[in-house]
């Protein structure tokens, strides 16, 4: 396959989304929060920066509702979604209007750290973070952020993924020599 080089700018981002919905990424919930002062989003953006100290790293939307509380707080929490949890993640994308608090739903969420972010209960991985710096791009946010307190399900449950443009589920671990 020979890449293709494009010089109109329109057709190469159109091509770039494209091509970035061939990376599978796994669907994660950030939240922040301010007392009782709720926002959060839906991300796959998420990932590790280092492990040494444990931090991660993800990026939002400059303009996001969340954007400004989390530059006030400097405190996200990241939760990996479960398969059974689309609901949850289509709510925090506010894609049918709901926002702040509304994206919380009736879910349960917790406090690994008193005045940290909230963390839902039965994530697949939560993690309360801190924002160790902010870096502003192209209209968006990156956030590298240190980890906190970790709480992970250890029965392995699958995580709900977004590839090809749509909340899919992996199939099972690869078995070498098959």
């Amino acid at each position: 396959m020979q890449p293709e080089v494009m010089d109109d700018t329109a057709a190469l981002s159109s091509r770039f989304v494209q091509a970035m919905r061939g990376f599978a990424g796994a669907v994660c919930v950030v939240t922040v929060a301010e007392g009782a002062l709720r926002s959060g989003f839906t991300a796959t953006s998420v990932s590790s920066f280092s492990a040494q100290p444990p931090m991660v790293v993800a990026s939002l939307k400059a303009s996001s509702s969340s954007a400004g509380l989390l530059e006030r707080t400097r405190r996200f929490g990241v939760n990996l979604l479960r398969a059974e949890q689309r609901a949850i993640a289509e709510r925090f994308t506010g894609f049918r209007g709901e926002q702040g608090e509304a994206r919380y739903g009736d879910d349960e969420w917790v406090y690994a750290i008193p005045g940290g972010a909230p963390l839902l209960a039965d994530s697949v991985v939560a993690m309360d973070c801190e924002v160790e710096e902010l870096i502003v791009r192209h209209g968006h946010l990156l956030v590298i952020g240190r980890v906190r307190a970790v709480n992970r399900d250890d029965s392995a449950p699958r995580p709900l993924v977004y590839w090809q443009g749509q909340y899919t589920v992996p199939a099972g671990p690869i078995v070498p020599g098959r």
